[in-house]
């Protein structure tokens, strides 16, 4: 535990303090998996794959050089025409404040506050330990001039460091698509040659989801910025290619990216427009828009294409922004897939899936079993929503429900699991089956078919299993208590119709104590024809029947179902006592 927060804090540390070498480099890599099939289409063409790729990446750039081009033309229009909407903003802001509450409370708390700031930011006085006067003492600051190349060092001192970093990342998207294939070959060499099987799996899985799923990413995302632009320039907002291209970038941050781009075209609204109706007409816009592609589009196109969690992405989004800032919203699913992906081929990071993944990481009867644990029958019996659908809830008793129990057991058979324990999983149990099967009033009166469960509370929830088996088959029965067979405690009951006994276990016994238990129960049941049951046998003890052959053994139950409709004298839980 303690190696692992070690190395977690030491990859955090890695990230952030690398981030000017890791971030053009993470971006390289996303752009040439977004290149690379452009490339290989270009060859499949027979064009050379060197043309191939200088062909393609000084296009994309050329593309990106535009795009800023334009947007850094229409944020100086924009820029310049702002002051003539000052006095509209003004009117929006004294309207806003007179609609708060009355009485200048907001008012009078920006006076204190501002008192206050007043007030901390007075020059502390001090107490001067000798009698000497102080003067001040002269200091003059000048600022170093290159003359008339003073604008231009200016510029370039602030445009060097995106410029490099611009740089390194154009030529790392060159290196990577000219040298694809040696990387993918060092990559496999590095995680070793043991299983080039699963290594070549893993790669090709994460260039694929990662190519497939950003390339998608980027058609909708410029499809829905280039409709939000027009949408804004139809209805007069300033600067639409520019609200538009925000949207389209901003729309790679998770749930909350189209929000924060619509802030600023919505207080341009506002500051044009007569009133509120603009602003209002602006929101409808980017809420539609943003619904549409949403709830409608991105589920269609993307479906279970990342295979991440809603919970990994959001988390994702906040740990990649707090080590990279803004950049690492825009990165954070890509990367995050990445690793969902090294963690489903890498046995040793599988980690990574279980955190970040969508599929369920617990089987059906593990969730069941979890459930009964934690006494809550109410979520255990909506797993059986999905066979009531289909009406086979005698799969579910089969695939979830006793499974479920085999597990209980295999706890007990370690010591790990108590008694006490084990008769609060037979009430959830208990419990759970009255959820799936309500309670119904029953004509009183005899049945041809009796259970008996043998001893032990996860005997009695088997037990309760097969008297819902038999529900589903539509034969009548009656389920006794628990613990009859020890003496003094079998009920006083008319067994003149009873035609069957059941005896009933979770897994078969040694052949003795079977043997045993039979002897005890003959003389109990007179006349009626025994029947042992066990949902897990042993090869040894060929007494035991199965459940589903069981059930094949009660033709004469089954014909008198037919000539009376009764579903049973008691529901599952009557026969279950309170401890």
């Amino acid at each position: 535990m303690v190696n692992g927060l070690v190395i977690f804090l030491a990859v955090c540390a890695i990230l952030f303090y690398g981030q000017e070498i890791l971030i053009p480099l993470v971006l390289a890599i996303l752009l040439s998996l977004l290149l690379a099939p452009c490339v290989r289409a270009l060859q499949r063409l027979k064009i050379p794959k060197s043309a191939a790729i200088i062909g393609i990446v000084c296009i994309a750039f050329a593309v990106l050089f535009a795009l800023t081009a334009v947007l850094a033309t229409s944020l100086t229009r924009l820029a310049g025409d702002l002051p003539q909407y000052e006095s509209n903003l003004r009117e929006k802001a004294r309207s806003l404040k007179f609609a708060t509450s009355g009485g200048g409370t907001i008012e009078k708390a920006a006076n204190v506050l501002k008192d206050l700031q007043s007030e901390l930011q007075q020059p502390q006085q001090t107490t001067l330990t000798n009698n000497f006067p102080t003067r001040p003492i002269p200091v003059e600051v000048h600022e170093t001039s290159f003359g008339p190349l003073d604008p231009v060092i200016k510029a370039v001192a602030i445009l060097i460091h995106p410029l490099t970093q611009f740089g390194i990342v154009l030529l790392m998207v060159v290196l990577i698509l000219f040298n694809r294939e040696d990387l993918r070959n060092r990559l496999i060499r590095m995680a070793g040659t043991g299983d080039l099987h699963r290594t070549t799996t893993a790669l090709d899985d994460a260039g694929h989801r990662l190519g497939q799923l950003f390339t998608t990413q980027v058609l909708i995302n410029g499809l829905t910025g280039a409709l939000i632009g027009a949408v804004l320039a139809f209805i007069g907002i300033p600067g639409a290619l520019l609200w538009g291209v925000l949207t389209a970038v901003m729309r790679f941050v998770p749930y909350v990216g189209t929000l924060l781009s619509s802030v600023f075209p919505v207080i341009i609204a506002a500051a044009i427009g007569e009133g509120w109706s603009l602003a209002l007409i602006t929101i409808a816009t980017m809420a539609t828009v943003e619904i549409i592609v949403g709830q409608l589009l991105e589920p269609l196109f993307f479906g279970k294409m990342t295979g991440l969690s809603t919970f990994a992405i959001v988390a994702s989004a906040a740990f990649w922004a707090a080590l990279w800032g803004p950049i690492g919203l825009i990165l954070a699913t890509p990367m995050t897939i990445g690793l969902l992906v090294i963690g489903r081929n890498i046995e040793s990071l599988n980690f990574f899936d279980v955190l970040l993944g969508s599929e369920p990481v617990l089987a059906p009867e593990h969730i069941f079993y979890q459930r009964l644990l934690a006494s809550d029958p109410i979520e255990a019996a909506e797993q059986a929503d999905v066979y009531l659908k289909d009406e086979k809830l005698d799969g579910f008793i089969n695939e979830v429900a006793v499974p479920g129990l085999m597990l209980a057991n295999s706890d007990s058979l370690r010591g790990v699991l108590s008694v006490e324990r084990q008769i609060a999983i037979a009430h959830s149990f208990s419990e759970m089956l009255d959820e799936i099967w309500p309670k119904d009033d029953a004509e009183s009166g005899s049945v041809p078919v009796l259970l008996i469960s043998a001893h032990g509370p996860l005997n009695f929830a088997a037990t309760l299993a097969f008297s819902a088996l038999l529900k589903t088959k539509n034969v009548r029965h009656q389920l006794l208590p628990e613990n009859i067979l020890i003496p003094g405690k079998f009920p006083q009951i008319d067994l003149a119709q009873v035609e069957f006994v059941c005896l009933c276990y979770l897994t078969a016994p040694s052949e003795a104590k079977h043997n045993y238990v039979l002897r005890r129960l003959t003389p109990l049941v007179k006349n009626a024809r025994i029947i042992s049951v066990s949902w897990s046998g042993t090869a040894d003890n060929a007494q035991l029947q199965s459940p589903a052959n069981a059930v094949s053994l009660l033709p004469q139950a089954t014909k008198k179902l037919e000539e009376n409709s009764d579903t049973g004298k008691a529901t599952i839980g009557d026969a279950l006592p309170v401890y």
